[in-house]
């Protein structure tokens, strides 16, 4: 088991030190206490972790599916012109 640093882990994950920590404070991350912070507590990061942080924020884009139903009427854009049409004449009628 392999403890990185803060650095090393967010260069690790292509991501900024204060990315990381806030990934950590959400409980995305888990690390292991190192040394006796009185600041700001020191974090060491076992590597699996990373990796397996990784495999689960991997995305796989679903292909698009195309609609199986087709409008009744026109277009959004048809529809759209037909409706200002039908204000501008009844602004004309007044």
């Amino acid at each position: 088991m392999k403890i990185l640093t803060t650095k090393q882990a967010a260069e690790m994950l292509s991501i900024s030190v204060s990315t990381l920590r806030a990934l950590v404070r959400a409980g995305e991350i888990a690390y292991v206490p190192r040394g006796v912070g009185t600041v700001r507590q020191h974090m060491g990061f076992d590597a699996t972790d990373i990796e397996d942080f990784i495999k689960r924020s991997k995305v796989r884009l679903v292909p698009r599916v195309e609609p199986t139903h087709t409008p009744k009427t026109g277009s959004f854009l048809a529809n759209r012109v037909a409706r200002l049409a039908a204000k501008a004449a009844r602004k004309t009628l007044k």
